[in-house]
């Protein structure tokens, strides 16, 4: 029964990330889980646009990996080489900081994960955001566009 349950679950990026560099101490992964998400959505959502607050609310869940800055190009390695599975989307480029956005479709072109990457040299810091779930195009030009991530 195990064998089978662990062959229908499909590691996100950060989960591949995070299982690649297990030995090292240094990299940290925090997981909000869907019941997280749901108590997000109802306690912070006075204020934002409606919209986003039901895109958020479609997703399964949300992961925050930080580590030294060695490993944006690890992850960005790791993404290039399985091109076949996340598409680079978009990059920006700052002073401070620089990063990348890919996502990863379902056989039916519905978006289920977005990932986002950001080095910041200055601080010897690296920023991966992976997020899951039913992730719709609208939503996707709010996380591109938002500041937050890119500052």
């Amino acid at each position: 029964m195990q064998v089978a349950s662990y062959a229908q679950h499909s590691p996100d990026f950060a989960e591949k990330f995070m299982t690649l560099h297990q030995a090292d101490t240094t990299l940290k992964c925090i997981t909000v889980s869907p019941k997280m998400m749901e108590q997000l959505v109802k306690s912070h959502g006075e204020g934002r646009p409606e919209n986003i607050m039901q895109a958020i609310a479609k997703l399964k869940s949300a992961r925050i990996v930080t580590g030294n800055a060695d490993y944006y190009q690890r992850a960005e390695e790791l993404l290039q080489k399985n091109s076949s599975r996340f598409k680079a989307e978009q990059t920006y480029r700052s002073e401070e900081q620089h990063g990348a956005f890919y996502t990863r479709k379902d056989k039916k072109g519905n978006t289920v994960e977005f990932i986002m990457i950001r080095e910041e040299p200055q601080y010897d810091k690296c920023i991966i955001i992976n997020l899951t779930g039913d992730i719709d195009e609208e939503f996707l030009c709010f996380l591109y566009n938002n500041k937050s991530f890119k500052n």
